[in-house]
């Protein structure tokens, strides 16, 4: 990259930031939940109409597409995420959330005004630069439902078709001023499972005359721990949590159901086939020992909220990391382990577009402080806003920029 540019990148972040924080701001104060970004979207798509793009709103729901066209060209994909989570905010900041019971505790207010600063940084390099770019305000992540919608309702066939999709996430565990990433399977992948125990309702009183589902429960959910720790490869990444029990209502009277939530991560899809045989099998096997009656087996189900392991591409990871390099500095852009998070991100990806994939630091003190859906969540903003836009705009620049 040529010095005049990296020079007019950093004067063109230095007077937009004032503005970005106070966006940043308003984003974090106004959150709203998945499905229901309906002030996020438009203010996202009024901002992005202010930078010049072509802004088409309502893509897969409350989904924003901003198309920003300059010659000949690479088409390029910056995503951001919009949604909060229903968490209330104790960070006591003056801009925390007025909304009860929703923040942004993940960072998509982060995410969101990062995209609006590179749009307009980009905007404002125009001459270094040779493509198509689309901005995507994509709704719904931590449903991980949002990538799936826009791509349902022609994200990739009523605009252009990406050749590499970019995003970022904040990074409570990167030192501010560096940002993560890798090549290869960066987060995993998901399941959440719905898992009805049936058995034969009764009195407290008379057990013996019951199928205690209950008691049930409660073996299936220490037997499912052995899944990881005797039947998984221990090289393989691997988790399986039961994050709900629910049964009965009365002191004496066991339910004839009790309903268990169990949420399942993995980095490679035999591993995931291994785990759900497992559960399945697991369930099962612990009624037919308690002696239930074959028609009352337990229910195993996994619903709509599936996501594929976040798997970045090499030569992409390699080229944007190079260019970010030389705007935030040689050494501050580290190499990360895979994470167990989820992030539907990867969606795009099993789609055949080339992912990269960047976590921006936001750990001040040499301490990693409340970590993401935490109520105390917190980044130093203008430094995370700065950094996050830096990113975006490198390695844009890397797939489009002249040389």
């Amino acid at each position: 990259m040529r010095e005049a540019v990296r020079t007019e990148i950093d004067d063109l972040i230095s007077r937009k930031l004032p503005a970005l924080v106070a966006l940043y701001q308003d984003f974090h104060a106004e959150p709203e939940l998945s499905g229901d970004e309906v002030r996020t979207a438009e203010q996202l798509a009024e901002e992005l109409e202010a930078a010049g793009l072509t802004v088409t709103r309502e893509i897969g729901g409350q989904g924003v597409v901003g198309v920003f066209e300059n010659g000949p060209g690479p088409v390029v994909m910056l995503r951001a995420d919009m949604d909060a989570l229903p968490v209330q905010e104790e960070t006591g900041l003056p801009y925390a959330s007025r909304c009860p019971g929703v923040m942004h505790a993940c960072g998509h207010d982060l995410n969101m005004t990062a995209l609006v600063g590179a749009a307009g940084v980009l905007a404002g390099v125009r001459k270094a630069w040779s493509g198509t770019l689309l901005f995507v305000g994509q709704p719904a992540e931590e449903r991980v439902a949002g990538a799936r919608a826009m791509l349902r309702d022609g994200l990739f066939t009523r605009f252009p078709r990406p050749m590499c999709a970019v995003a970022v996430h904040a990074g409570p565990d990167i030192p501010s001023g560096m940002v993560g990433t890798r090549s290869g399977v960066l987060s995993a992948g998901g399941e959440s499972i719905d898992i009805t125990v049936k058995g034969v309702g009764g009195h407290a009183a008379h057990p013996d005359q019951a199928k205690d589902t209950v008691v049930i429960a409660a073996e299936t959910v220490l037997a499912l721990q052995t899944i990881r720790s005797r039947e998984i490869d221990p090289n393989q990444f691997f988790v399986l949590t039961v994050a709900a029990v629910h049964g009965g209502s009365k002191h004496n009277t066991i339910p004839d159901e009790v309903m268990m939530k169990a949420n399942l991560r993995y980095h490679h899809e035999a591993v995931r086939e291994q785990g759900l045989e497992a559960v399945r099998r697991i369930t099962t096997g612990i009624a037919r020992t308690a002696g239930v009656p074959e028609n009352l087996m337990p229910v195993v189900t996994v619903i709509d909220e599936s996501v594929p392991p976040l798997v970045t591409d090499a030569g992409l990871t390699n080229r944007c990391t190079a260019t970010v390099e030389e705007i935030l500095g040689e050494g501050n852009v580290i190499e990360i382990l895979p994470l167990p998070g989820s992030e539907d991100f990867a969606v795009y990806g099993r789609e055949g577009v080339p992912l990269v994939y960047f976590r921006v630091g936001t750990m001040t003190g040499g301490q990693p402080g409340p970590y993401l859906h935490s109520s105390r969540f917190a980044p130093d903003q203008a430094a995370a806003i700065r950094n996050a836009t830096l990113v975006l705009v490198a390695s844009a620049l890397a797939c489009t920029g002249k040389e």
